[in-house]
């Protein structure tokens, strides 16, 4: 039963089985204050369900001196009977992306519902396999739909693509920065090793400013990049480039973003630079899923935040044996009321 204060409380019942005179069947009489089948008290279990709500399995069980598989399986039972298929009549825009679920490329994908933050399905696997079952759900329910932001996995934009043709995709800014500054950062590696060659250190321990957006930097490291800047060309034409991309969202329209684009990407495969031909060339395979972004301004910033609390709810739970709790936990974390700390 439940602790009384900080004392444990338990209770011993004797039960006696029943047994039907006229047809000889055998059962055991119900408790008013228990679940079937369990040895915990209803209102143990409603008291284990409302410490969840703002901590963990593991500080539960520790904190009322229970195992951890009886906090789970309680929590586990709430979470199935609370759980509601979501009704995909009424999105307008979904965000996918993907995290690992275990060491050695086991990975899972999650949608959620942009405009509420909602994980509205969960799938093990990242390939257009995994995911086309659920897409094919939306196709038939979702009337609604208008985009999908994503990373430029070719994957999803594929199944969206074969199963959603009249649904637009979004590709995420985030994933457009992020993969300049791969580039930046393969410039100054490179360039390091030039530099290295002949006894110079001007590039070393720069990475953070090269990275960094130029209006955040204070006086100091912003004179402190701009001499890197005027000694080293390549690095120079990459780190403008990188600042000029940011402003391509800043674009009115379709129109006004296809031509900034189509711009850009023309200096950057004539850059000379290898790194930023490469990039270059890949954002012209995606400049539809870029240029709809004027269509739908939505981005998969909530799908980030989303798997970072993720990331840190396994952390804090040693992982998931059991992949159904696990789903149960991601299609309930957008009514958790506690902050998942590292």
């Amino acid at each position: 039963m439940a602790p009384l204060g900080n004392k444990q409380g338990f209770l011993f019942v004797e039960i006696h089985r029943m047994q039907c005179h006229n047809c000889g069947c055998r059962w055991w009489p119900p408790l008013p204050f228990a679940s079937p089948k369990k040895r915990v008290t209803l209102s143990f279990e409603a008291y284990v369900i409302n410490l969840m709500q703002f901590s963990t399995v593991e500080h539960v069980s520790k904190f009322l001196g229970v195992a951890w598989g009886t906090i789970k399986n309680i929590h586990k039972a709430y979470l199935q009977k609370e759980y509601q298929i979501p009704d995909l009549k009424s999105i307008r825009y979904i965000g996918v992306d993907e995290f690992s679920i275990k060491k050695g490329h086991e990975y899972m994908t999650i949608f959620i519902n942009l405009e509420s933050g909602e994980i509205i399905h969960a799938v093990e696997g990242k390939s257009i396999d995994s995911v086309s079952p659920f897409l094919l759900q939306l196709k038939e329910k979702a009337i609604q739909l208008k985009a999908i932001a994503m990373d430029m996995n070719a994957a999803y934009a594929s199944a969206v693509k074969k199963h959603l043709p009249h649904v637009d995709v979004v590709f995420d800014r985030f994933h457009v920065v992020a993969l300049l500054n791969t580039a930046i950062d393969d410039i100054r590696r490179d360039q390091q090793a030039k530099c290295n060659a002949v006894g110079l250190k001007v590039i070393k321990g720069m990475r953070f400013l090269l990275l960094s957006n130029y209006e955040r930097l204070n006086p100091k490291k912003q004179d402190s990049l701009e001499c890197l800047l005027e000694v080293n060309k390549p690095i120079a034409t990459a780190h403008a480039m990188k600042e000029q991309i940011r402003l391509f969202w800043s674009k009115c329209s379709v129109e006004e973003g296809t031509k900034f684009l189509a711009w850009w990407i023309m200096d950057a495969v004539d850059s000379g630079v290898n790194e930023l031909r490469k990039t270059g060339k890949t954002l012209l395979r995606h400049w539809k899923g870029l240029v709809n972004y004027f269509k739908h301004p939505i981005s998969n910033g909530k799908t980030e935040g989303i798997n970072n609390k993720i990331k840190t709810m396994k952390q804090q739970a040693y992982g998931f044996r059991d992949i159904e709790y696990f789903k149960l936990r991601l299609y309930n974390l957008h009514k958790v009321r506690y902050s998942f700390l590292r």
